[in-house]
């Protein structure tokens, strides 16, 4: 299938957008599919980073910003294994970004400054992710995801990692519902991986403000529903590892300075939070 989109703007003139998709099923086990196409955006950089209003940074926004423009393509693949009396789901896919034309936030060429400008250089986006399913008996499935990005872009003239975007994520889902349909059992652990920390700026006491990277770190969630015939009850927790980033508030004891910054937040900063509710079903009463 194939698309072909014309665009007239009166700030950008006329662009051309093509795609293309493919899908490709030799039998009724695989399932293969393809994709390319190109993409234009306008970007609305206040609009769309107003978190970084909340710090000391002096704001830069050059005056010539252009359209955003990026070619993508992607390929995956879905296969069902029968294994025993049931069937073994594996999907894998993988996708790529390269951008012709961006529109960069750029907090590395000086930390006191986030600067928006034009890209002068390279940048891309590599994403992998595997994912397998399997119902290991009558009412419980086991589901385990594994993802990894590689998101690089040019920032002051190097080529350097995406800041505050994490290397990989992994998500291991068990699902419970016994024969009669009045339980629930939800568990989730999730992965989530390092990644690269803005240029940090020197304190006074001649020490960064804050580590090049940040580790990776793990958060478990659960939750376990009663059904009645018109409701139901449900209780759970969310980040009951209780992990928390550590400071997350730069400057925190002087908000109107220049070294204040509550933006660079790569983790959860709630501990853990556990939670009991009722649903009614509407459309049953």
């Amino acid at each position: 299938m194939g698309g072909l989109r014309w665009d007239h703007s009166n700030i950008y003139g006329s662009f051309v957008t093509p795609r293309m998709h493919l899908r490709y099923s030799p039998n009724s086990i695989v399932t293969l599919r393809g994709s390319i196409g190109k993409g234009y955006r306008t970007s609305h950089v206040l609009a769309e980073n107003n978190y970084l209003l909340a710090s000391g940074r002096n704001i830069v926004i050059d005056d010539d910003l252009e359209q955003e423009e990026a070619w993508n393509y992607g390929v995956s693949a879905s296969i069902s294994i029968p294994l025993g009396e049931r069937i073994l789901g594996l999907n894998a896919e993988y996708y790529y970004t390269n951008f012709l034309h961006q529109t960069v936030t750029d907090l590395d060429s000086n930390p006191h400054v986030v600067h928006f400008t034009n890209l002068n250089g390279d940048s891309y986006s590599h994403t992998w992710q595997v994912e397998a399913t399997y119902p290991f008996f009558e009412g419980f499935t086991l589901t385990a995801t594994y993802r990894r990005t590689n998101v690089k872009s040019t920032y002051g003239g190097v080529l350097r990692e995406k800041p505050l975007t994490n290397r990989y994520k992994g998500l291991l889902t068990a699902t419970y519902a016994p024969g009669l349909g009045l339980w629930q059992f939800d568990v989730t652990l999730q992965l989530n991986g390092g990644g690269r920390m803005p240029t940090a700026y020197t304190t006074n006491e001649g020490l960064p403000s804050w580590s090049e990277r940040y580790k990776g770190y793990e958060q478990l969630s659960a939750q376990v529903t009663r059904f009645f015939r018109h409701w139901s009850i449900y209780a759970g927790g969310e980040n009951m590892t209780n992990f928390k980033q550590k400071d997350p508030i730069i400057g925190a004891g002087d908000p109107w300075g220049s070294h204040f910054d509550s933006t660079m937040v790569w983790g959860p900063i709630h501990g853990a939070v556990y939670y009991i509710g009722v649903r009614l079903n509407w459309n049953e009463i």
